[in-house]
């Protein structure tokens, strides 16, 4: 069954009510157990759009385990599937030897796992668990290599016409063409025992020992298998999905839009598990995709800067998991971790606030529950902005990081007490700022007052810079510090006019000139983080130094 949410009350109550009562009406025997799936090819570094099929699966498994249902969540890793997809970092003519194989006989070419497969797999499972999402992994290469589809795969070859029929269903009545196809069709994928390749083409199968003969077409090797014993091969997609619904009694999977049409994937698999396998069909929920800026939904051909790894690496857990309970499945999400990213963690603070204030409904209580679900969270709350201005100042020192943001706020303990209570934050951060180098390090101080950029300001914008460094020995807030740089320059105009009211524009000229000024004067540039939360981390020391100019004493 295709399900999409119609939104009248929080999105997983809906599903999970849902689904009990299609279970219900389709006497779904789970023996006690309901099992939620998900799962994917390991065939390319993984982007982080996948990240909300297998969300949605966990957030309706740990819903149901709340209303006392025993529940299984399973990961089908389909890593015994062919390798075709060149990865961003490559060219086919690098990868040639490998195509057709097994993902689990390409090697890694990083050379840091035993095949290409594992790399990948190993990579999106360490973002799952970091997300506090703890599937079942199943891997398809053990599932056919052991021989526990054995069954099913002579089964569906018993059973090839009728595959066929559902497969091609649109097609009737059959042209003489399709009727040759039918003759010659075989639901299978085998890998040729000679080069390895998925080109071996099933020409015969034999009922009474089980053993199918091939021809690979890449190669010209003919040569045999039995299914009960060293095949290599499998179903091909769809009624490998029909056999897994079957096989494993799914109850639950959420699935892209573009598998649920009435031609797609799901639509056939349905088919083929009711009618050749006797299983039933899951309740499927439709989701929609994940979008950056300009591109509607996020794939592997973004490159690197799409990854999942990454994703996780400059999000916290929590701020994941919000943005994937906050929206409905079935409405897309665009997330921007470029420029971005600094309104992710603005409105999730906006958010926490919200929740900690007791001004949140009912509804984001329960989110707020959800994303904080055994996830590592940031225990003391600094703006994401404010941690990366201090690790730019401390060159990515998290010790001295921790050490400039101690000074700027009222936290209660040590030093260290403060670097573990924002680990998470601290990590994101420093992975944004020097795993990824999405932005250039705007706070490099400079060693020597810059005398040049001093002359070249004006007598009024010296005065103005004369009063705040003398002032904000005294300050240690970062809001007293920004009314300190907003006031002073009021108050060198008001000495020079009778006014008691500054002339506006004059005053803008000064202050952006003060602003300009003093980035000159500490980091040698027109512009860098801003300004007040920078004078805030700043050693007091350092003025004397860098601003010695400014007669304030």
């Amino acid at each position: 069954m295709i399900y999409e949410l119609k939104n009248k009350t929080f999105w997983i109550d809906e599903a999970v009510e849902n689904l009990l009562e299609y279970m219900k009406e389709q006497k779904m025997d789970t023996d006690g157990l309901i099992t939620c799936a998900a799962g994917m090819t390991p065939s390319c570094p993984i982007h982080f759009g996948i990240l909300r099929e297998i969300a949605v699966s966990s957030f309706i498994a740990d819903e149901l385990r709340s209303r006392g249902y025993r529940v299984r969540l399973v990961y089908y890793w389909d890593d015994y599937d062919h390798f075709c997809k060149i990865p961003f970092y490559t060219t086919k003519e690098a990868v040639e030897p490998y195509l057709g194989k097994t993902l689990r006989e390409v090697p890694d070419f990083s050379g840091n796992y035993n095949s290409y497969g594992e790399h990948y797999m190993h990579s999106f499972e360490l973002c799952l668990h970091r997300c506090g999402f703890i599937p079942d992994y199943d891997y398809q290469s053990v599932k056919y290599t052991s021989g526990y589809y054995k069954k099913y795969i002579v089964h569906a070859i018993e059973k090839r016409f009728e595959i066929f029929d559902i497969i091609n269903a649109a097609k009737k009545p059959y042209s003489k063409e399709v009727l040759e196809q039918r003759e010659a069709f075989y639901p299978l994928e085998v890998y040729c025992a000679e080069c390895g390749r998925d080109s071996a083409k099933t020409v015969s199968f034999d009922k009474e020992t089980t053993t199918i003969k091939y021809v690979c077409q890449k190669c010209g090797h003919e040569g045999s298998y039995n299914i009960f014993s060293g095949f290599k091969g499998k179903l091909i997609w769809k009624a490998n999905w029909a056999l897994r619904w079957s096989d494993d009694c799914v109850n639950f999977e959420s699935s892209g839009e573009n598998q649920l049409t009435d031609t797609g994937s799901y639509s056939v698999a349905t088919k083929i598990a009711s009618e050749i396998f006797g299983g039933k069909t899951p309740f499927s929920l439709l989701y929609r995709f994940i979008g950056i800026p300009g591109v509607s939904k996020v794939s592997r051909a973004l490159g690197k800067s799409a990854l999942a790894s990454r994703f996780c690496d400059v999000l916290e857990p929590p701020v994941i998991r919000w943005l994937l309970v906050k929206t409905p499945p079935n409405k897309p999400i665009t997330i921007d971790i470029e420029a971005g990213i600094f309104r992710i963690y603005h409105e999730w603070d906006m958010f926490c606030n919200k929740i900690h204030s007791g001004e949140a409904s009912d509804t984001e209580m329960r989110i707020w529950k959800i994303a904080a679900n055994s996830v590592a969270i940031s225990q003391t709350v600094i703006p994401f902005k404010i941690i990366t201005t201090a690790l730019t100042i401390a060159n990515g020192d998290k010790k001295l990081a921790s050490q400039l943001l101690y000074k700027i706020t009222d936290f209660d303990g040590s030093v260290e007490d403060l670097k573990h209570r924002i680990a998470p934050r601290l990590e994101a951060a420093h992975n944004w700022l020097y795993k990824y180098n999405n932005v250039k390090n705007e706070a490099q101080l400079l060693t020597e007052f810059n005398q040049i950029a001093w002359d070249s300001l004006s007598e009024n914008c010296r005065k103005t810079i004369c009063i705040i460094t003398r002032d904000i020995f005294n300050l240690k807030k970062e809001s007293e510090i920004n009314e300190l740089l907003h006031n002073a320059p009021k108050q060198v105009l008001a000495e020079n006019c009778d006014d008691s009211l500054p002339d506006e524009q004059a005053l803008s000229a000064l202050q952006k000139e003060v602003f300009v000024g003093m980035y000159r004067l500490l980091l040698g540039s027109d512009r860098g983080p801003k300004l007040a939360t920078l004078l805030a981390l700043l050693d007091k020391s350092i003025f004397r130094t860098l601003l010695r100019g400014a007669q304030y004493e």
